[in-house]
């Protein structure tokens, strides 16, 4: 299950008390929600490969498979490195949809946008430079 942030970090976004990190109502929702909108910014932004930092050679070029596209940084733990917009856009999605958890509220990308945005005004904006151009 795809999770870009901890619930820690997702606690801070939230300024939730620490009565929540034992387990409190809050966490059951974040237990939900971070692998939901984690997804849901994957989804957006097209390729998987564009969450993480890229990895880089001794002269700074991005080491790419053979497909082309770039190979995602590792932490010492082995694990992908992910990009910080894209930390920031789930945590400020998480931030949105727990303020507005019936899906109302001013950040909310309206339909007649014509834009068939999935993700709230301020996650759009910040991933906009990372996503993968089309056309319709």
């Amino acid at each position: 299950m795809l999770q870009l942030v901890t619930i820690d970090d997702a606690r801070q976004q939230l300024r939730l008390d620490e009565i929540d990190s034992n387990g409190g109502a809050d966490d059951a929702w974040l237990d939900l929600a971070i692998p939901g909108v984690s997804e849901a910014v994957r989804t957006w932004l097209k390729d998987e490969w564009r969450l993480y930092l890229p990895e880089r050679d001794t002269a700074g070029v991005i080491i790419t498979d053979t497909n082309g596209d770039p190979i995602p940084a590792e932490d010492t733990s082995g694990n992908p490195i992910t990009h910080p917009t894209v930390r920031l856009a789930v945590l400020l999605e998480l931030a949105s949809q727990f303020r507005y958890r019936e899906g109302e509220g001013e950040n909310v990308v309206t339909a007649d946008a014509g834009h068939g945005y999935t993700l709230s005004k301020g996650a759009t904006a910040i991933l906009a430079g990372l996503r993968k151009p089309t056309l319709a």
